[in-house]
């Protein structure tokens, strides 16, 4: 569950990341 939860997270930033270029 935690595993899952670190998983979406790190999709998140990942996102917000490219999205602010």
């Amino acid at each position: 569950m935690i595993l899952l939860l670190m998983l979406v997270t790190l999709l998140i930033v990942t996102l917000i990341r490219s999205w602010s270029f």
